[in-house]
């Protein structure tokens, strides 16, 4: 199933709700793809969740409460909850360019706020739902800088076409983890923590993009520039734990899901292969309520490097699979590196150590697992 907008909760009533179509028909449904559907409502600067008795345009067909009822969930606070169908075989396109949307002369783009597509907020255009194992999982998706529709829409887009042909086609799912181990603060800014106790906050923003090789467009793209880079604070990504910060696992950001397809290869060893480009942005500090901007550059970052993996076919289906990396910087356009892989219930997985050995600096790991797809 392909559905765009509101054919997306059409897509999931039929097959969350028993009460809509049959089971034989919704036994034949393999996969969904769904391009900026409001997945949990609609909500708006002013009013938030858009009200049941707004009936202009039939907006109110997005109000969280109608919405559960006709997806069939028993509340109203989070209707992006897929129930009876796998979440990881739905597929989210998101949307992160609201100033293209022009409906009702620019109303709608204001209304929805800078992170959005125009009308759907980006946190709204995504699903989850218990996995195989009964734990929640969150749905495959990636963000392009489109509109909700228009000449310069989400639909119109290569990127939404090589993501729909890529998932509904591709044989293997691969899945980029950034895992923060540490990070360092300003040499001054560390030593007022130290010495006089003073409380020093940092936000961090990682941006992330992910090409295929040989293409000209990103298969998905998060920037600042673009309101949609993932954000964590210091205290989310190294909570306190009996008095000592350690790193949370369960903050590290989930940066890409891509599909590939060993068919569409343009190596003679049939490999796959895809680039990373992982940016940290310098954070803005603050110390004991104020902000401190005395040693900031706009645009500079705590680490920025362009990863480079290939995939190799395996000769026999109990073979290992051959795996290599390479950072742009050191080997131009080759992955020269093994990777050491790990192989657990399919899944099969590796890191790539990241460190910028500066002051503020970073040290972490890129986790890749990749997984067959079909």
């Amino acid at each position: 199933l392909v559905a765009h907008s509101m054919g997306g909760l059409v897509c999931r009533a039929f097959l969350q709700n028993p009460k809509l179509g049959s089971a034989e028909a919704r036994k034949a449904v393999d996969k969904v793809f769904t391009y900026a559907t409001p997945h949990n409502g609609i909500d708006l600067k002013v009013v938030r969740n858009v009200p049941g008795w707004l009936s202009f345009g039939d907006v109110s067909n997005f109000n969280r409460e109608r919405m559960a009822s006709f997806l069939a969930l028993p509340r109203a606070d989070d209707v992006s909850l897929v129930r009876g169908f796998p979440p990881e075989r739905i597929f989210n396109l998101v949307g992160t360019n609201s100033k293209d949307y022009t409906v009702m002369r620019g109303l709608s783009a204001w209304a929805a706020g800078e992170a959005s597509d125009g009308l759907v907020r980006m946190e709204n255009a995504i699903t989850h739902g218990p996995g195989a194992d009964g734990h929640d999982v969150c749905s495959p998706r990636a963000y392009v800088h489109r509109s909700h529709s228009g000449h310069y829409g989400i639909v119109n887009s290569e990127e939404g076409y090589q993501n729909l042909v890529r998932f509904l086609f591709g044989r293997v799912r691969i899945d980029g983890f950034l895992e923060f181990e540490s990070v360092t603060l300003p040499a001054e800014l560390a030593m007022l923590a130290e010495k006089k106790n003073s409380r020093v906050k940092a936000s961090y923003q990682t941006e992330v993009s992910v090409s295929a090789r040989g293409c000209q467009w990103q298969m998905t793209r998060r920037e600042v520039r673009e309101n949609s880079a993932i954000f964590r604070t210091y205290d989310e990504l190294f909570p306190k734990v009996d008095g000592v910060r350690k790193p949370d696992p369960r903050q590290s950001p989930h940066l890409f899901s891509v599909f590939l397809d060993p068919s569409k290869s343009m190596a003679p060893s049939g490999s796959v292969s895809f680039a990373c480009d992982i940016k940290i942005l310098v954070p803005d500090y603050e110390v004991d309520g104020a902000l401190v901007l005395r040693r900031h550059y706009e645009g500079g970052y705590l680490l920025r490097e362009l990863i480079l993996v290939e995939a190799f076919p395996r000769k026999l289906p109990t073979d290992p699979r051959r795996i290599k990396y390479g950072f742009q910087t050191r080997s131009p356009n080759v992955a020269n590196l093994d990777a050491v892989v790990t192989a657990k219930d399919g899944v099969e997985s590796f890191s790539i150590a990241l460190e910028q050995n500066t002051t503020p600096g970073f040290k972490g790991k890129l986790r890749v697992e990749m997984r067959p797809w079909g």
